[in-house]
């Protein structure tokens, strides 16, 4: 059971981790300030996600160890 929740989170991880490349500062140049700003804003999100779910994939590996 512990493993497919953390299989289940770092796929979560890694989906959220790829979205997030979209939002490289260099991926869109030709853009007005206010688009800038809420792609901005979308990756402050996505960084949040992925900083949340690796906390929970480290409580659970310490909550229950592997045997």
């Amino acid at each position: 059971m512990r493993d497919k929740i953390i299989e289940y989170l770092e796929k979560e991880k890694g989906m959220n981790e790829d979205a997030l490349l979209a939002y490289t500062p260099g991926a869109i140049t030709d853009s007005s300030e206010e688009i800038r700003i809420m792609r901005e804003r979308e990756a402050i999100k996505l960084r949040d996600r992925i900083y949340e779910l690796k906390r929970h994939i480290e409580v659970i590996k310490r909550m229950y160890p592997a045997e």
